[in-house]
Order: C-alpha cells, then sequence, then structure tokens
C-alpha cells in the first residue's frame, strides 16, 4: 500500500521534518481536521481531471503510518453509523440536516479522544457517497486516511516524478 501526501512545496521541508500542518485550511465542519492522506493514488487519480489546478506548486510525500496506529477504519456504513452513534447517542439518518451538521464536529471530537485518526475506505465510500439519505461521505473525494495524531507518522521524498506538480 503506498500512501501519499500532497502540500505546498514551501511547506515540503517542514513536512519531512515532522512538522506538518494538521488541519484543513477551510475548516471543513463535515470533514475532521488532519493530514490528509491519499491511498494508493486515491487522491492523485481524483484530481486528474476534476481539479487540475489544484496540483499547482505541490509537492509529494510518502507516508508511513506508525505500527501501533490506532485509526478507525470504516470498512461499511454501518460501522460508520454505529460509531456516530456511540459517540453523539443519535441515529445520523434520523437527525434532520441542520442538526446533523452540529452533532458532526461532535462525533470529530469523539473520534479524536479514541482514535489517532480515520480511514474511509474505497468500497463504503463509492457505495454510498452519492445517497440522498446520507451525505457524510460525500465531501471525501475518494478513499482516504486523515491523521490527527503527528506521532503516528513520518514523511519522505517521493523518490518518483512529481506528477505535474509545480509545472
Amino acid at each position: 500500500m503506498k500512501l501519499t501526501h500532497w502540500t505546498n512545496k514551501e511547506y515540503e521541508e517542514k513536512v519531512l521534518e515532522g512538522k506538518a500542518i494538521f488541519s484543513h485550511p477551510q475548516k471543513h465542519f463535515i470533514k475532521p481536521d488532519g493530514l490528509w492522506i491519499s491511498v494508493d493514488g486515491s487522491w492523485e487519480d481524483w484530481v486528474n481531471g476534476e481539479w487540475d489546478s489544484w496540483m499547482n506548486n505541490k509537492v509529494c510525500v510518502e507516508v508511513e503510518l506508525a505500527k501501533d496506529i490506532n485509526l478507525f477504519v470504516i470498512n461499511s456504513k454501518e460501522e460508520f453509523l454505529k460509531k456516530f452513534k456511540e459517540i453523539t447517542g443519535e441515529d445520523y439518518p434520523s437527525v434532520n440536516v441542520k442538526d446533523r451538521y452540529e452533532l458532526i464536529p461532535i462525533f470529530h471530537i469523539g473520534l479524536k479522544h479514541q482514535y489517532d485518526g480515520v480511514w474511509l475506505k474505497s468500497k463504503p465510500f463509492y457505495q454510498h457517497r452519492l445517497g440522498a439519505d446520507f451525505d457524510y461521505f460525500y465531501c471525501w473525494d475518494c478513499e482516504s486516511i486523515c491523521v490527527w495524531n503527528g506521532d503516528k507518522v513520518s514523511f519522505k521524498r517521493c523518490v518518483e516524478e512529481q506528477q505535474g506538480a509545480g509545472k
């Protein structure tokens, strides 16, 4: 499994030194804050043709997860729903959209107390991303890992050529 993270060229050295930026500049309320990691080219595949300009001035670093990292791995919609209810006390599909968006940050805080990050696998993502009754997976553009515990990741320069980055 190949894990990569893309960052602005000016941040590359900080990331390689272990001083990665562990938050989203846009502060998406439906996505957890953390360092976003592409799994086997998932992000690169999505960006190609969808948002080509995003790669401008970006560089790739390879990511290695610590052997003892504790990730909440989402292998199914049901696993997500069970964990959401465990943390928030609410049944995700039964909550109206306005209240759901108020519960999502509470859910993420709860995850951060139990785990080092979260991994949304491709199968549940693609099966449920566009479901009318289920919007949590929608803003995750592809299978990815979000890590908020910086002690559980390390980085090195990508050896392969930077795909269109910074051209």
